[in-house]
């Protein structure tokens, strides 16, 4: 399984999340460690994704890993 770092805006915070499924403008991961899935989408190629949960903010750049 695909592994990636998705960051909370609100607190700078990162985490790593197994990835469950992708496509250029979606993608739902499973934070490491709970049962917890974020979906996080974008509308621009050249953006992040960017997700809520529990009334956070939540972004993946797939830039920033490269």
């Amino acid at each position: 399984m695909e592994k990636i770092v998705i960051r909370c805006i609100d607190s700078g915070q990162t985490k790593s999340a197994d990835v469950l499924s992708k496509t250029d403008k979606h993608i739902k991961v499973v934070v490491d460690g709970t049962n917890t899935s974020i979906e996080l989408h974008r509308k621009d190629l050249n953006k992040p994704y960017i997700g809520r949960f529990a009334g956070l903010e939540f972004e993946y750049d797939i830039d920033a890993e490269k």
